[in-house]
């Protein structure tokens, strides 16, 4: 079988390689990223004979289409699961691929939705990578499995099974940038572990632009003499006086800016009290970084509870090393200053700050919609959101006796950005800027009966589940107000006349 590599330049050549009869995984944030990965390894394959495509709840069309017809192995076969046949095309995967491939030396590239992979745990998922392992080398064959969606515990399931996955990395938005992780790699140059670069992807090659270690120690060795110096809004510090001649405290953001466009290294904290503010203080954060660099430390601290999930993340990737939640004491932000001391902001800023904090805003919509739309308007903010922000899809099933009109009756929706429609007999909710650990909080906000007492739980969806929702078909209207009626009196009621006050003895 001829040499296969991963097509990311200036990634070193020892990491790059896979090696005859090995599995290798590659965990993407989105599917987008895994039909990059895709195309790209098949691109620099055209030695080869046959190559098989493969994908689990899609099509795997996106993976080639970027090929010219020139380019990859000499033939390629698809092959395709259904959404509706993902556990079982998981399970089924092994005798899939012996079926699609080739008796020796074939490139499979396979994706795989990362929710098709809860189910297995343990020695489940150790005896499927086995089935994969032992197939791949007993033929010589190599396999590279795309994960894509949420991949976060991926990783940790994977690293105990070295001996039988060859590789495991990981690719992931963070802070505006793109990092490649090498979780550990082997082949024939031997095996690598715990390598972080930042990329981006030109075409549908990943260019490596530095080793996330190397930038690091470079920025820290370029800092100047101010690392130790401490720039604060008097706000912050709640009225307490420089704590040593290395705090400076400035009245107001103006006054702040002016004497942190000076530093170098220094710790910058800026304070907010009020939502209205998130977008000027999101310009002046990514302003400070854009000029003074990565050394700067700059720390955001909530004085009242104003910042949602999606204003903390907007600061974030617009270049804040910290964000500090007002419950936290002024003793324990002073401990919580230290700990950031000597660290560099990791992130990448993106060119246009105006685009970043469009992204960060819920669309003006909200409410009860129609099927039609619910696709239209969750397809449109899953695809532009383009992960900046994590929102939720979530479909749910009323208990027996509840119809989706009564739960629906049950539903307030105060956010802009949420909106619900019933399909199918269920009850499908889109909320904005929803995080998975805040789902449950958010279902006892929205109904004001307990959602527990209406549905019998809760499905999350991705992207793909929403694509292929039949909007056409099984979609209810969204229900009319409650009108209370209005009751007749039974009888007329008699008029009513104040009485006169009269005067004894008669009238003047």
């Amino acid at each position: 079988m001829k040499t296969i590599s991963l097509a990311i330049d200036g990634l070193p050549y020892e990491l790059t390689r896979l090696r005859t009869g090995g599995v290798y995984w590659i965990a993407c944030a989105d599917a987008a990223h895994a039909d990059l990965f895709a195309a790209g390894v098949l691109a620099g394959s055209a030695e080869l004979p046959l190559a098989v495509v493969g994908a689990l709840g899609r099509s795997p069309a996106p993976m080639v289409a970027p090929l010219a017809a020139e380019q990859g192995p000499a033939r390629i076969r698809l092959y395709e699961a259904t959404v509706a046949d993902l556990p079982s095309g998981v399970r089924a995967l092994p005798i899939d691929l012996a079926r699609c491939a080739a008796a020796r030396g074939t490139l499979c590239v396979v994706q795989v939705p990362a929710a098709a992979l809860e189910n297995l745990e343990g020695a489940h998922l150790a005896r499927w990578c086995g089935q994969l392992h032992d197939w791949a080398a007993a033929g010589g064959h190599c396999v590279l499995l795309l994960c894509h969606g949420e991949v976060a515990t991926l990783a940790p399931r994977l690293l105990p099974l070295n001996r039988l996955c060859a590789g495991v990395a990981q690719l992931y938005p963070h802070r505006g940038a793109l990092q490649y992780l090498v979780h550990y790699w082997s082949n024939a140059e031997g095996v690598f572990a715990h390598r972080d670069f930042e990329s981006e992807w030109r075409g549908f090659h990943l260019h490596v632009m530095a080793d996330g270690d190397g930038l690091m120690a470079a920025v820290l060795a370029q800092e100047g003499g101010d690392r130790f110096l401490y720039l604060a809004q008097a706000q912050a510090l709640e009225g307490a006086p420089p704590f040593s001649p290395a705090w400076r405290l400035f009245d107001n953001w103006s006054a702040l800016m002016a004497g942190a466009l000076q530093a170098q290294a220094a710790t910058v904290v800026l304070s907010i009290d009020e939502n209205a503010d998130v977008d000027a203080l999101t310009r002046i954060v990514f302003h400070l970084r854009s000029e003074r660099g990565n050394g700067l430390k700059l720390v955001v601290r909530e004085m009242q509870p104003c910042l949602r999930y999606a204003d903390e993340r907007l600061l974030l990737e617009s270049g804040a090393s910290l964000v500090a939640p007002s419950s936290l004491p002024l003793a324990r932000f002073l401990t919580l200053l230290e700990t950031i001391q000597g660290q560099v902001w990791q992130g990448r800023l993106p060119q246009d700050p105006e685009r970043l904090i469009r992204l960060h805003r819920p669309p003006d919509v909200g409410g009860i919609v129609t099927p039609v739309q619910f696709r239209q308007l969750a397809g449109e903010l899953l695809d532009q959101g383009e992960g900046v922000v994590e929102s939720a899809v979530l479909v749910l099933q009323p208990v027996a006796g509840v119809s989706p009109v009564q739960a629906l009756q049950q539903l307030q929706m105060r956010r802009r950005g949420d909106f619900a429609c019933m399909h199918a007999g269920q009850v499908w909710l889109f909320l904005f800027a929803c995080r998975s650990d805040g789902i449950e909080r958010a279902l006892g906000n929205l109904f004001r009966l307990p959602w527990r007492e209406l549905f019998d739980g809760y499905q999350r969806l991705v992207g793909h589940d929403v694509a292929a929702m039949g909007a056409s078909e099984g979609g209810v209207a969204p229900p009319q107000p409650r009108q209370v009626p209005v009751m007749a009196p039974v009888a007329q009621a008699p008029s009513w006349t104040a009485p006169r006050p009269i005067r004894l003895g008669g009238e003047r």
